[in-house]
């Protein structure tokens, strides 16, 4: 009967903590839901495009999206490490379309994260309330409110960092978990490679200091068996994305990173938001890339942690020092010596764009750490009504605190583009476009100064304008080749205002009595018929895609070859007898089984 009820009072708290979370998430996320078919300032259409490139060809056309037609001329979508298409994100963009969708997923992952972390903190054995403070700065620090502001929507991800870490502890003592740890790595891998390597650093980092806190090998075998688990299953995506920054490699050798004083001042101060209304200066990047805002009072009580605790600060020596190495990373190469600049020398870490992005790492241990404050300053106040109210109260006041921080100053100022989906007219045909920007004058739904409207610089617009229009033109089933990507493709196609425009595909040498008909259109599979192919013999069919290695070139039904590149351009090679040519992207396919 004990057992019983044991079972019935852990199955009450876990239904207390799911209804908390949602609660808060609803509150904390509601300018987000609230914003309809709204878009954003910055990189939302980015992401709404990328997402809406997967979601046609999955519905559409029933095809993994491994070519995406719409972006720059032509380029890879899964093989693209920035790009979620293995997701959770990308099943809510199916079930709800891509606008809707992604906003219910950045909603989903909030209330996961904070269970998640709430769980983390009750395995780092801090008291419900502890575990609860934990879980909001975690949650709902200027990290997430500022990483939105700006439609950086690939971090959501982190919210399977809690959930990864607890595996990983667990994996210490029993290898099992290690297997299950580097599943869910894998998964946060697939949803963009962003929190993923932030978050491999942290995992190597905490392991090698407990295994020589504690002395022994364990964690180290524990991290062989998550790391083997995680290459395995992000193996496809892995091998194409090493493919794809091999031939557009991006090397970036910015100054980034926190002084001493920035650091306090995004972490402490309640004047961030994207007017730049700051008391600071000297700090790189935007201030998306720098808040991670937790307030006075939560700064009180991580220093509480240290009061007259010297017991509890041994016993987690271990957060300490990882939250003390990370911020040696986030200190970037403005200092000697430089950690980060060590790190950029790695592969795909010389990418890496911004030092401050560690604090994504920083807020895990600082959180559990404020958290055992908490924990600590109810035992300096003793058994008393006060030792009960009093912390519940500052919990309260900070997730309060937090909400109002991140709904003012980021939130309520992102997603201001009133619905222009309305207004558009579909397309009937495939078709590429120079020009990135809606055929009609974007509305806002806050007033906003013209300073920030404004191009900042040729080519540059204003604060508060998205970068680009891409998810609008696929609505349009147009391609965009000014397009917005940090990882640039050089873009051969050209657009349809273009006076050198040939049209979406045309044969090279214009013989007579010879023509071309593209009998079937989609992401990844193109079809033609060749009319008379003797007469169109050592003729080439160019393709008004950018070329890239992948594509397999059909003329029938068992052998293939690989596409050719003409001026950039995607191209097929004829001969006398094809009369019929299938072009598909299936890069996997093509180095396993193609005959060329």
């Amino acid at each position: 009967m004990s057992g019983l009820l044991r079972f019935t009072k852990k199955r009450w708290r876990i239904g207390v903590l799911i209804l908390v979370s949602i609660l808060v998430c609803l509150v904390f996320y509601y300018p987000i839901l609230h914003s309809g078919n709204n878009l954003g300032i910055q990189d939302w259409d980015q992401n709404f495009a990328w997402t809406e490139a997967s979601r046609v060809s999955l519905l559409d056309f029933h095809q993994f999206p491994l070519w995406n037609p719409f972006k720059c001329g032509g380029s890879v979508q899964f093989a693209n490490p920035q790009i979620a298409v293995i997701s959770l994100q990308t099943i809510f963009a199916l079930l709800f379309g891509t606008l809707s969708g992604i906003k219910f997923s950045i909603f989903f992952h909030g209330v996961i994260g904070f269970i998640g972390f709430y769980f983390l903190a009750k395995q780092t054995r801090l008291s419900t309330l502890g575990s609860l403070l934990a879980a909001i700065l975690f949650s709902f620090s200027g990290i997430t409110g500022s990483f939105l502001s700006t439609g950086m929507v690939v971090f959501t991800s982190f919210a399977y960092t809690p959930y990864i870490l607890i595996c990983l502890n667990k994996s210490f003592d029993n290898k099992k978990w290690g297997v299950i740890c580097g599943l869910l790595f894998a998964l946060s891998f697939y949803a963009g490679f962003h929190i993923a390597l932030l978050l491999g650093v942290y995992i190597l980092v905490f392991v090698c200091i407990t295994s020589l806190v504690k002395r022994t090998f364990a964690p180290l075998k524990a991290l062989l068996v998550t790391g083997g688990t995680a290459a395995f299953f992000i193996l496809p995506k892995l091998a194409l994305s090493f493919q794809l920054l091999g031939i557009f490699p991006r090397l970036v050798n910015d100054v980034s990173g926190y002084s001493l004083h920035n650091f306090l001042y995004f972490l402490l101060s309640q004047k961030q938001n994207l007017f730049n209304e700051m008391n600071t200066q000297g700090y790189s990047y935007a201030i998306d890339e720098n808040s991670l805002y937790v307030g006075i009072l939560s700064m009180a009580f991580f220093l509480l942690f240290f009061i007259l605790n010297i017991k509890g600060v041994k016993e987690n020596i271990i957060l300490l020092l990882t939250m003390l190495f990370i911020f040696w990373l986030m200190l970037g190469n403005i200092i000697q010596p430089s950690l980060y600049a060590l790190l950029k020398h790695l592969p795909v870490f010389s990418s890496f764009r911004v030092a401050q992005r560690f604090r994504f790492d920083f807020i895990i241990p600082f959180s559990l750490l404020a958290g055992l404050g908490l924990d600590n300053a109810v035992k300096l106040l003793g058994q008393n009504k006060l030792a009960r109210l009093l912390p519940l109260g500052c919990v309260l006041v900070i997730y309060i605190d937090l909400t109002i921080f991140s709904s003012t100053n980021f939130l309520s100022k992102t997603l201001i583009i009133k619905d222009p989906e309305a207004r558009l007219s579909r397309g009937t045909a495939f078709i590429q476009t120079a020009n990135n920007a809606p055929d009609f004058a974007i509305q806002r739904t806050i007033a906003l100064p013209q300073e920030f409207l404004t191009p900042v610089a040729p080519g540059v617009k204003g604060i508060f304008d998205p970068w680009s229009y891409e998810y609008l033109k696929i609505k349009q089933d147009q391609g965009v080749l000014g397009c917005y990507d940090s990882i640039t493709a050089s873009v051969a196609a050209v657009g349809s205002e273009d006076a050198k425009y040939q049209g979406e595909f045309y044969l090279l040498n214009l013989v007579q009595g010879v023509k071309v008909e593209n009998t079937f259109w989609s992401p990844n599979k193109l079809v033609y018929i060749i009319s008379n192919p003797a007469k169109a013999s050592n003729d080439t069919l160019v393709i008004n895609q950018n070329y890239y290695p992948g594509w397999i070139v059909r003329t029938g039904p068992i052998t293939c070859t690989r596409a050719i590149k003409h001026k950039g351009l995607l191209a097929v090679k004829l001969d006398s007898s094809a009369e019929s040519i299938t072009l598909e992207f299936n890069p996997l396919f093509l180095y396993l089984h193609c005959r060329y």
